[in-house]
């Protein structure tokens, strides 16, 4: 029997190849298991992370759908007798969206190649522009 000799500490010992070889064994199972342990709490810890940007991004959204929505129609209309920029404007203008009944006005007159408000006449077809909350 081939022996070899060990040294611990203590004393000399006479160790067999198989026992070295088990003992390597053990050792190198070991720290394969502690490597294994440290890749698992890495994985744990990047999943922990990824879980809690997610939900911070969902929640943005969340709170970005609270919001008042806003989109911008335009509507065809015709001009009734008696009626001006100025009453079509308090009809379909929007105080959130224009500061004036002017502005609006403004924007009526440039979107249908009017030379100024007063330029309409009773059957006039006008483009109006108006904002509503839901999709039509």
């Amino acid at each position: 029997m081939n022996s070899m000799t060990m040294r611990n500490k203590y004393a000399t010992l006479p160790v067999s190849k198989w026992d070295v070889r088990i003992r390597n064994n053990k050792r190198r199972r070991n720290a394969e298991i502690r490597k294994h342990i440290l890749q698992l709490i890495f994985a744990i810890g990047f999943i922990c992370v990824a879980v809690l940007c997610l939900n911070s991004i969902i929640s943005k959204a969340k709170d970005a759908g609270k919001e008042d929505i806003s989109i911008k129609y335009y509507k065809n209309i015709c001009v009734e007798r008696g009626e001006t920029l100025t009453s079509i404007a308090r009809t379909y203008a929007d105080e959130a969206h224009y500061e004036t009944l002017e502005k609006y006005i403004d924007e009526v007159v440039f979107m249908n190649h009017l030379r100024n408000a007063d330029d309409i006449r009773e059957g006039y077809y006008l483009i109006i522009p108006y904002y509503a909350s839901e999709l039509l």
